[in-house]
């Protein structure tokens, strides 16, 4: 996978790898493991009990799916996820986009605490 990086990320002194930027990511031939850091800014119900929801960084936006509960608007968050694409073809336009399979929630700031 090509994705560019912002930097080293840590949790409690232990190195993450890089978080990689929102915007480094869109691109057709991504895919695999990356690393996230961002603001929740939208939620939406699945079937139980899987949710989805758009995590902006200072690049750009991602929807995220997830199975775990607990997530508000303005929560802050770092996550590893598989970055997935969903082609939607109509007629001779190509409407995809990309996502992340949420795998590992490694920190979780709710809106209260900031």
């Amino acid at each position: 996978m090509s994705c560019s990086s912002l930097g080293k990320s840590t949790f409690n002194g232990i190195n993450l790898g890089n978080v990689t930027d929102i915007s480094n990511i869109k691109s057709p031939n991504n895919q695999g493991t990356v690393y996230l850091q961002g603001q929740v800014i939208n939620i939406v119900p699945l079937s139980e009990p899987w949710q989805a929801y758009q995590m902006r960084d200072s690049s750009g936006t991602i929807w995220a799916i997830t199975s775990q509960k607990g997530l508000k608007i303005t929560d802050k968050l770092l996550i590893k996820g598989n970055l997935r694409y969903q082609s939607i073809p109509v007629v001779t336009e190509e409407l995809g986009d990309f996502y992340v399979e949420e795998q590992e929630r490694i920190e979780h700031t709710p809106a209260s605490q900031l």
